[in-house]
């Protein structure tokens, strides 16, 4: 008889016999597991030590084993207690309670507490043959000397991850460790580290806590601080000092070690986690225009100190403008954006392609450098449309001021001038009169005599001879000449804006720009209303490609308010002389207001003579370095083209603070700035 076998059911019934073996094979797998992590305790011979106490650490391990079989593995005794390099392991014992059939060994650790304290002895691995262990967690405290119920808390640095680099900005957290009770400092002294930034941020922080047996403990934050190194190789932190609960506590010394950035990050700087971008606010403009392009720098990480790429074109006059910032601290550094705007203005028309920098940083975390390479801009720049084929802005010339127009726009300037003040005279004079009993109508009829002689002594002569000579060298095309004659008469008068404004134009028909810009606004000071000055000095400016120059002031000229000052003064004189005769109410409040008005006016006339006196500074021939202290070895961090107008606001040695029209502020030296101290420089006669 022959039977046939389906062979589909060999194969269940052989997957069913697997099955239940592993099955039966699972419990026997778990005790293994279990064996294996089995916990074991550290009993201490002393609670709580005193610095110089003996200390035993007692382990009992269930094993038969062999103490050429026993191995201690991952043990690090914390820093209080020093070890003794004699460890006794003790086999074969009799102990009741135990496994491997009540044979146990003993591991004796023999230590010496070393300092006050509270610290966790870690667990570690114990291997007995073929048998492994870990101990629990156990918590040792050493108290201070003389009361074993003083335990202090610990003070320590807590810095994340152990690898960092030079320029990354590593936030740094200061602890009171292993507290059994919430404890805050009532003072607190962290002295600065050597060549590194070390600034405290707010930062909130949870308070940590462990249970170890039935003990628990607090880990406390105190403060929050971010350490920035710009030098690779080994700094060390600052040893904090805390007083809290009747304790005073240093910090134990921690040292970073600092790696060196890669090659490809060296140029940037850059530390952290970023994002870049770059845009055009406009991509069509006329020809001479310009176009604002900003490059942005966002994330976390060493923002305030990377350095954000610049443009650099053949084909374009690239002009920085600002940087702006948004930028707070933050877990990882500081967080927000850096942005860095220049001004492009194509050299000709037509389509322009504008390649962005590429922007490359390094991340930490990751251990990678990272790049960005933005995509090309576009920008159009259209043919400029003129009127009957005329150059832009017209084809009118500039031309010299006359004579009678220079006389006219002119202002008298009788603040500066000593023989103004003998207009206090009539009104002395008509009191003194008053006193020694004058009539009152003769102390007035003298008045207007005194007036007219004050007047006289307060005019000035005008040099007609001079202007009337460089006139003629200008018209004849000897702008050399032009230049010296007007030269000669700003002698006489140094605040003309008529005389300012040839000497400008006669500098600038010799090419000698940035002279000639200085003086035209030196002449828009003396007289911002004057009608063509400020016409000119803006063709000029924008001939040059010159934008957002800094407005000249534009105050009432002092001598409007130190007439009214003498006027009131002698009207005052007046007043007292004729009060005899007039009611006692009414004069005084006449007097009073008087006073009032009268100190008025010379605090108006005081406040706009210093500000029509500021200096006015341009950039000479040579392009300004702009740096951003200071020091002649300093780096140049933006140039200013010649002509820039700028506003100094700080000398120091030779050199000046400045502030741009665009509000950038750097230092330059002054062999680079024309007029830093509102003095007019001497005209050159000729090009040199």
């Amino acid at each position: 008889m022959v039977c046939h076998r389906n062979p589909g059911t060999g194969r269940r019934r052989a997957l069913l016999v697997t099955l239940f073996s592993v099955m039966l094979l699972l419990p026997t797998g778990r005790v293994c597991a279990e064996s294996e992590t089995e916990r074991l305790s550290v009993e201490l011979s002393d609670a709580v030590p005193s610095p110089g106490d003996r200390l035993t650490l007692e382990i009992v391990v269930p094993s038969a084993a062999d103490s050429r079989d026993i191995e201690i593995l991952g043990l690090e005794l914390p820093g209080l207690i020093a070890p003794d390099p004699n460890t006794v392991i003790e086999t074969g014992l009799s102990l009741p309670g135990v496994g491997s059939m009540g044979r146990a060994a003993r591991i004796r650790i023999e230590a010496q507490a070393a300092q006050p304290g509270r610290a966790v002895l870690e667990s570690f691995e114990i291997k007995a043959g073929h048998d492994t262990f870990r101990t629990d967690p156990q918590l040792i405290e050493v108290s201070v000397p003389g009361s074993s119920s003083d335990v202090p808390y610990s003070v320590v640095w807590r810095v994340p991850r152990d690898e960092h680099y030079r320029n990354e900005v590593i936030p740094i957290s200061l602890l009171i460790e292993n507290s059994r009770e919430y404890v805050f400092p009532e003072s607190l002294n962290v002295p600065s580290p050597a060549d590194a930034e070390f600034v405290e941020v707010q930062a909130s922080e949870e308070i940590e806590r462990r249970d170890i047996g039935e003990r628990t403990l607090y880990t406390i934050p105190v403060a929050r601080y971010l350490f920035f190194a710009d030098a690779a190789g080994t700094v060390e932190l600052p040893q904090a000092e805390i007083n809290a609960a009747g304790f005073q506590r240093l910090t134990p010394v921690k040292e970073l070690e600092l790696q060196e950035l890669p090659e490809e990050v060296r140029t940037s700087n850059a530390v952290g986690t970023f994002e870049y971008s770059v845009t055009l606010d406009r991509d069509q403009i006329s020809g001479g225009e310009g176009a604002v392009v900003a490059l942005r720098v966002s994330g976390e990480g060493n923002l305030p100190f990377l350095q954000i790429p610049a443009i650099v074109s053949d084909d374009l006059v690239v002009t920085r403008l600002e940087e702006k910032e948004a930028l707070e601290a933050a877990a990882r550094g500081y967080a927000g954006w850096r942005e860095l705007t220049y001004r492009v203005t194509p050299r000709s028309t037509g389509r322009h392609s504008i390649q962005p920098p590429e922007f490359v940083w390094f991340d930490p975390r990751t251990g990678t450098t990272r790049r960005t390479v933005p995509p090309s801009l576009v920008l159009e720049v259209a043919e400029i449309e003129t009127a009957a084929g005329g150059p832009p802005g017209g084809d009118k010339e500039l031309q010299p001021f006359d004579v009678d127009t220079i006389r006219r726009i002119e202002p008298a300037n009788y603040y500066r001038r000593q023989g103004t003040y003998l207009w206090l005279l009539p009104g002395i004079i008509v009191v003194l009169l008053g006193v020694l009993g004058v009539l009152p109508g003769r102390a007035l009829a003298v008045a207007p005599a005194l007036i007219v002689l004050a007047a006289a002594a307060a005019s000035e002569s005008f040099p007609e001879d001079a202007v009337a000579r460089g006139l003629e060298a200008y018209n004849e095309g000897r702008y050399a000449d032009a230049a010296a004659g007007f030269e000669a008469a700003l002698l006489q008068r140094p605040e003309s804006p008529g005389l300012l404004y040839n000497a400008a134009l006669a500098l600038y028909q010799q090419g000698e720009t940035p002279e000639a810009l200085y003086r035209l606004r030196c002449a828009l000071r003396a007289n911002p209303t004057a009608a063509g000055i400020g016409e000119a000095l803006s063709r000029i400016e924008s001939e040059l490609g010159l934008e957002q120059q800094p407005e000249p002031p534009r105050l009432p000229h002092p001598d409007i308010f130190l007439i009214s000052a003498l006027v009131l003064v002698n009207l005052l004189c007046i007043l007292v002389v004729m009060s005899k005769h007039l009611r006692a109410g009414p004069v005084v409040i006449i007097v009073v207001f008087g006073v009032l008005l009268t100190a008025a006016s010379i605090g108006f006339a005081v406040y706009s003579a210093r500000a029509s006196s500021m200096p006015v500074a341009v950039v000479g021939p040579e392009s300004g370095v702009l740096r951003r202290i200071p020091d002649p070895g300093a780096d140049a961090w933006l140039r200013l083209e010649p002509g820039t107008a700028v506003k100094v606001l700080v000398r120091h040695l030779d050199f000046q603070l400045v502030r741009t029209g665009y509000g950038v502020e750097g230092w330059l030296s002054g062999d680079a700035v024309i007029g830093t101290i509102g003095k007019l420089p001497p005209v050159r006669s000729s090009r040199e």
